[in-house]
């Protein structure tokens, strides 16, 4: 922890505003990238918000179409369920397709595949959700995944702004770099004329 706090403390005093003599322009430009840099991490935090906030909505406006539209009913399997899928073993338990029958809307009866337990025997009720149609439809939207949607979709979002800001930093502490490397040869080569003279 004290090597963190270290680290924080020398970052702040090079890159603080400061009337030191010593300090030269490619600094001070590279110190108030630094602030640019941090600015542009603040102000992701908002598109951030918003668009988790909005991922949220429509997941939850998902889960109340989809509680609505669809109902879970009790199905008998006709077949018995496989215990192969493409000549590969299934390992007890595992979800296969089945054919099973179950009373659709208004009492008519309905036929098709299901979701059932590999190797369940014909005859065993399994749980399937259906649309308005009778049709087997996915499961409603569970509230979890909407808040994991929501949460990832923010997070990413402020990675993403944290991803620019830190490469358009990078950018211009490599141009920053080759100024002072050129400065620096430009210098070099001065005193070696000037030792040449001497």
């Amino acid at each position: 922890m004290g090597d963190m706090i270290r680290w924080v403390v020398l970052r702040v005093r090079l890159y603080r505003p400061d009337r030191n003599p010593v300090r030269r322009r490619t600094d001070r430009l590279e110190a108030v990238g630094v602030m640019v840099a941090l600015a542009l991490l603040l102000l992701s935090v908002w598109p951030a918000v918003v668009v988790g906030r909005m991922a949220y909505e429509n997941g939850t406006r998902s889960e109340r179409a989809g509680a609505g539209a669809r109902r879970a009913v009790t199905a008998t399997l006709v077949r018995d369920a496989p215990t192969t899928l493409a000549d590969e073993h299934v390992s007890p338990g595992a979800k296969v397709e089945a054919v099973a029958r179950w009373t659709g809307p208004a009492g008519k009866p309905m036929t098709g595949p299901v979701t059932a337990p590999a190797g369940a025997r014909a005859g065993t009720r399994v749980s399937v959700w259906v649309d308005a149609r009778g049709e087997p439809a996915p499961p409603p939207r569970r509230h979890g995944e909407t808040v994991f949607d929501a949460v990832t979709a923010a997070l990413l979002m402020l990675a993403g702004g944290a991803a620019v800001s830190l490469s358009a930093f990078r950018g211009l502490r490599c141009l920053l770099d080759r100024r002072r490397y050129a400065a620096w040869d430009a210098a070099w080569a001065e005193a070696a004329r000037r030792w040449r003279r001497a």
